[in-house]
């Protein structure tokens, strides 16, 4: 069961991202954040792999859990992705945009593994469908 649960959610994952990149260009609307983003995205990434990490370490972690969950690992991950769409059709020999993307890609994997510690916690230490606290 567990199985089918990150089948489908992978298969989300990529249907977001393919129709993220069908959208329409916008221009130059977003090129002003992208620099930000990407900063945003790398130190959220580097918080959010300390605060998952933290979990593993303290008494009560299930307080954590939907921070982590819900807020710092997806804003890595959205950051790093946002980056990485601003600049897809921008031209990679620009040595500011290649670094940005070094920085989103950077973003990217420090929050799937932020998403990795997360899970490979939920699993080993709480039983399936335990209410938080328990």
């Amino acid at each position: 069961m567990l199985l089918v649960f990150l089948i489908i959610s992978a298969l989300i994952v990529i249907a977001v991202l393919w129709f993220m990149w069908r959208l329409p260009d916008t221009g130059d609307m977003w090129f002003t954040l992208a620099p930000t983003f990407g900063l945003f995205g790398v130190w959220g990434g580097l918080v959010a792999v300390v605060v998952s990490a933290a979990t593993w370490y303290v008494s009560v972690p299930d307080h954590w859990l939907p921070l982590v969950f819900l807020g710092l690992d997806p804003a890595a991950l959205c950051a790093g992705i946002m980056v990485l769409w601003t600049y897809r059709k921008s031209d990679t020999s620009v040595e500011t945009i290649a670094a940005q993307r070094l920085q989103a890609r950077i973003a990217i994997t420090l929050g799937l593994i932020a998403v990795a510690i997360g899970y490979t916690y939920v699993m080993t230490n709480k039983a399936v469908f335990t209410p938080i606290g328990q």
